[in-house]
């Protein structure tokens, strides 16, 4: 099995935006100013403000790349960053499953959990069995964590261990 990081997802995204998303927009600038008069030009302002922020994206992506830590889950049954951890709501009995994921890697509407997060915190160290009460903005939630699942590391990253 081969899953796809938070690390290899925003270097892709970086690589898409310096190549294809600057080479578009170089492109929509360059029809954009052979529309006439530069100074009353409001769709060239537009694409400016959009090239800003295409560079904005650039530089967050480089320096998360750059500040970013590569963690090996532990394969020990204990959930930690990378793992998939199934749980039961205690009062109400749904079922879910979060992923584990660093802070800038969360994206909660997707499973993936940040482990700074109440629920992340609250989940981290524990196994299979454990019952844990998270106190969240909309009031307290108890937990039962079904199971922890460590995906199978890449090649790469197992000769990296």
């Amino acid at each position: 099995m081969s899953v796809e990081r938070g690390g290899d997802q925003a270097a892709a995204e970086l690589e898409r935006l310096r190549t294809n998303g600057r080479v578009e927009m170089s492109e929509r600038l360059r029809e954009a100013r052979e529309d006439g008069d530069l100074a009353n030009n409001p769709a060239l302002y537009e694409l400016l403000e959009e090239q800003v922020q295409l560079e904005r994206r650039i530089a967050i992506l480089e320096g998360q790349l750059a500040a970013a830590e590569i963690v090996i889950p532990i394969p020990e049954g204990a959930a930690s960053i990378g793992s998939f951890v199934r749980v039961r709501d205690g009062q109400a009995g749904d079922l879910a499953e979060y992923e584990l994921v660093g802070p800038i890697e969360a994206d909660i509407a997707n499973g993936r959990v940040s482990v700074d997060a109440p629920v992340g915190r609250a989940l981290v160290g524990q196994g299979a069995g454990a019952v844990v009460d998270v106190e969240t903005p909309s009031g307290k939630l108890g937990l039962k964590i079904l199971s922890v699942r460590t995906p199978e590391l890449r090649p790469q990253a197992r000769e990296a261990a």
